[in-house]
């Protein structure tokens, strides 16, 4: 592997680096809490910091000549595994590929490289959003949030953010490039870089407006449930379910009033329930969640999982889980809208034991989900959109070189 590494720091200089120090820092990631994709990491070989398209286009070049793999990183925010690499491999580094070449009503392009948080504060000058975007909005870039996320703030309103209508992607593979659009663009979204990587990207906008955040509680689950259904989706911008023991968790002194479950909505209008000041919660959406009270609940052998569930659904399973658990299970629910129906996004946490009897629930009500899976295939809720990703993976990739062993064909 040595002349591979000779041959890289020919061809790319100071823009490749190969120290111990950089490989360790490469090599882990504070937001990957899941203790089974966690043993999963090869050694990184070495990082490419890429600063264009003819750098993605070198580096994808050479390493496929020197039989070895490449994995594209953003800043490393993932929980999924997306960074991980299977096989020895080169990272290319894409954060110095940055920049918003359009930012207006028509939409935004954006190099893959610029943050989230960049983004937002450039449309929100111009009276303007990001129709959905990742709690990790304030780190993340856009590049990593496409290969890995599909859900955030909005999707109440919008449901994933590619069926929000992403335009268009610059797709680099190991055999050729193209621009992605149309029905193709689902070959590109959350397939976590592996149908080649991502030097442009065209999203929709959407106006900007005026949040409140308001907190309803709850003694009765069926309660909360039941009122899902009632709001306005054009103005309701996103909604949480906390059960008493999460909520105390995450919120600490902040809220003063916590009720056996909480509602929380964030709305253009008035809602019924108290006005309080829940910004923070905007960092603690959806996979936030799991990396957050990986932290604060003391857990000695820390474990969750996440499943897609209707509103039935939830009510039943969590109804059961915590009668049979009680406060030795968390519960966290983001309120999505998937397909015109309202799906809840749940995160079960506990000791690791405790999943034996989660899993069985489960099971008994016909609730497939693995988010401890580092295969695309066994998160992607949708065969449509696996089948793009496999016909594009085939097109842009057929050697398995960019981000290898996470697409079964």
């Amino acid at each position: 592997m040595m002349i591979s590494l000779q041959s890289l720091e020919k061809e790319f200089g100071d823009k490749f680096d190969s120290s111990d120090q950089t490989i360790r820092r490469y090599s882990y990631s504070p937001y990957l809490v899941s203790p089974v994709i966690n043993k999963l990491w090869n050694k990184v070989l070495g990082i490419i910091y890429a600063e264009d398209e003819d750098d993605v286009k070198h580096a994808i070049s050479l390493v496929s000549s020197l039989g070895i793999s490449i994995v594209a990183f953003g800043s490393g925010t993932s929980t999924i595994g997306q960074i991980v690499p299977l096989k020895p491999s080169i990272m290319i580094d894409l954060k110095k590929m940055n920049g918003i070449l359009q930012a207006d009503k028509e939409g935004i392009v954006v190099k893959p490289g610029t943050t989230v948080l960049d983004i937002l504060k450039t449309l929100r000058k111009k009276g303007l959003d990001l129709m959905v975007y990742p709690s990790s909005f304030y780190m993340s870039t856009i590049g990593g949030y496409i290969a890995g996320g599909d859900v955030g703030i909005g999707s109440f309103q919008y449901g994933y953010y590619f069926d929000a209508g992403i335009k268009y992607f610059k797709l680099i593979g190991s055999v050729k490039e193209k621009t992605i659009s149309n029905s193709d663009v689902f070959g590109v979204a959350q397939a976590a870089g592996t149908t080649g990587i991502v030097t442009e990207i065209g999203l929709p906008v959407s106006e900007k407006n005026d949040w409140k955040d308001y907190l309803l509680r709850f003694e009765n689950l069926m309660d909360l449930v039941k009122l899902l259904s009632e709001f306005d989706k054009n103005t309701v911008r996103r909604i949480t379910i906390e059960d008493d023991i999460t909520l105390r968790k995450i919120a600490g002194n902040r809220i003063e009033k916590i009720g056996k479950w909480n509602l929380m909505v964030s709305s253009s209008k008035k809602v019924s329930g108290e006005e309080v000041d829940l910004r923070f919660l905007d960092e603690l959406a959806f996979a936030a969640i799991y990396v957050t009270m990986s932290k604060l609940s003391n857990l000695k052998e820390y474990f969750y999982e996440v499943r897609l569930l209707t509103t039935e659904e939830f009510y039943y399973v969590v109804t059961e889980l915590k009668g049979i658990l009680g406060n030795n299970v968390f519960i966290h629910g983001d309120v999505m809208t998937i397909n015109g129906k309202i799906i809840i996004y749940t995160v079960f946490i506990s000791e690791r034991d405790n999943f034996k009897k989660i899993d069985e629930v489960m099971t008994k009500h016909g609730i497939p989900f693995e988010i401890h899976s580092i295969e695309i295939n066994d998160r992607v809720d949708s065969e449509f959109r696996l089948e793009i990703m496999k016909k594009l993976k085939t097109e842009m990739d057929p050697r398995d070189i960019i981000n290898p062993g996470k697409l079964r064909l």
